[in-house]
């Protein structure tokens, strides 16, 4: 009896089903955290610290997160899947932080920070958008400041893609001039001075350029993508709270929208020609022009440390294929096993909408482009694809000339586990088309992560239901009954 009830309540964990898609990349943070002497020099340092680090967490909706205190060597790493997360692993998280840290701050040991780059270094996964976070309030010794400042720069020249790391001083205790000089080279390693302040959210837009085709802005076809006097271009941040940004730009010939609404890490910008009459003619001869716009949180409430994003206007026809950087998806229908004599139902089947685009020199060109679905951690005999209602045997399929919106449907088989599952998407191959959004099309790489669960039977479901309802009740009546004699 004690292990029959041991299963049903184990079951009765497991009755939410639920697959969903989340950020354009799959996060993989990673806090390095200071934990010498130097942090307990203000009494309200590591407390204002935690809370931020907690609230930092507390608000990611996906990502493998990784929290590695150091000293003159790194300690042993914390790492959780933040989709996964509960309240109550959050509190236990937090509390067995706090103590540890509290603890390594009484041994009166200093920080090496090229330590403690190395490490984080070691948690890097290519496929994920990477975030290390290097927290810190100590004075480097001539040592290791060289061997830092040799580490950013060999960095630079390699230059890792999908990695940004911040590096940030609590107090001024932490400022290096040459570290400072030294971080300034490299356009993805950031500096924030928290000057003993309580720290706020983080947020760091990626791509930091956008790519703007005058010619499309001009796109006869309105109904079918928001270009005509504008181009609305989308922006992806690092940070998934919600925050109004103000943007600006000096451009003499272009406008842009002043204020920009973040939700769930990502927000529009509409950029326009000041005179859209005249534009060709002013830039008549240059094939690309520049400008940069410039962006400022309005509430004062989150760091913008990439204060400035970059605009490409490309005056020359070029075949485009526009893709949304987040998709759409659907689930319409959950599977459940037989159980009995209550048959299975159907599997479950995501849905996934793609309000793609080929633009006008695109289409004159036939232009094409082919793509493979997979995913990280599932195999393909595990899963169909359908592209437009037709089965593809090779999971791949071909966005052409005639695409205005995609659909494509995956169906998993039973085998696939409960958890979160990283969705890849890849172009292969394409013909005359000279661009994917602001990518060569052969550079092309999206994912999103799935989370996906099973549900139960509705037989076993009332089963489970009957069989807590046929333990709990009979030992109440009989309390009631012994009270009632009394």
């Amino acid at each position: 009896m004690k292990h029959l009830i041991i299963k049903i309540l184990a079951l009765t964990c497991c009755l939410f089903p639920a697959v969903l898609l989340q950020a354009q990349r799959e996060r993989n943070i990673i806090y390095m955290i200071d934990v010498s002497s130097s942090l307990g020099k203000s009494e309200n340092l590591w407390n204002n610290t935690r809370i931020w680090l907690e609230k930092d967490i507390q608000t990611l909706q996906e990502g493998q997160v990784t929290i590695i205190p150091f000293q003159e060597e790194t300690c042993t790493p914390i790492t959780f899947n933040a989709a996964e997360h509960t309240d109550n692993q959050a509190d236990i998280v937090s509390t067995k932080i706090d103590n540890e840290v509290k603890r390594l701050m009484r041994e009166k040991t200093k920080a090496n920070l090229y330590n403690a780059l190395k490490d984080a270094v070691k948690h890097i996964d290519n496929k994920k958008d990477n975030f290390i976070y290097l927290i810190s309030n100590s004075s480097s010794d001539e040592k290791d400041r060289e061997a830092v400042n040799r580490f950013i720069r060999n960095w630079c020249k390699i230059k890792p893609a999908n990695v940004y790391v911040f590096y940030i001083m609590l107090t001024r205790n932490a400022y290096d001039k040459t570290l400072v000089e030294t971080l300034k080279l490299c356009p993805d390693f950031f500096l924030i001075d928290a000057k003993g302040h309580k720290m706020k959210p983080i947020c760091a837009f990626m791509p930091r350029e956008l790519v703007v085709n005058l010619q499309d802005m001009q796109d006869e076809r309105l109904e079918l993508w928001p270009f005509g006097v504008m181009s609305e271009q989308q922006i992806h941040c690092c940070y998934d709270g919600s925050f109004t940004l103000s943007a600006k730009t000096k451009d003499p010939h272009f406008l842009i929208q002043n204020r920009i609404q973040v939700a769930n890490s990502y927000g529009n910008i509409n950029i326009m020609p000041k005179s859209p009459k005249t534009i060709e003619d002013t830039l008549s001869g240059q094939n690309e022009y520049f400008f940069d716009i410039q962006l400022k949180s309005e509430d004062h409430e989150v760091w913008i440390v990439t204060k400035n994003l970059h605009v490409r206007v490309v005056n020359k026809p070029e075949r485009i294929l526009y893709l949304p950087l987040a998709w759409n998806s659907e689930l319409q229908a959950q599977h459940y096993p037989k159980f009995l004599f209550w048959k299975a139902n159907r599997p479950d089947t995501l849905h996934i909408y793609l309000e793609d685009f080929m633009n006008k020199e695109a289409r004159l060109n036939n232009a094409t482009a082919l793509f493979l679905l997979s995913f990280a951690d599932i195999q393909d005999a595990d899963f169909q694809l359908f592209f437009n209602g037709n089965e593809r045997i090779d999971k791949t399929f071909t966005l052409d000339s005639s695409t205005l919106k995609s659909r494509l449907d995956i169906v998993f088989s039973e085998n696939v586990r409960t958890g979160s599952h990283q969705l890849e998407m890849r172009c292969l191959s394409s013909e005359r088309l000279d661009r994917i959004n602001a990518l060569e099309p052969e550079k092309l790489y999206q994912s999103q992560l799935i989370d996906h669960q099973h549900k139960h039977n509705p037989l076993a479901y009332l089963l489970i239901i009957s069989c807590l309802l046929a333990i709990t009740i009979p030992p109440s009546f009989c309390l009631i009954s012994q009270k009632s004699s009394k």
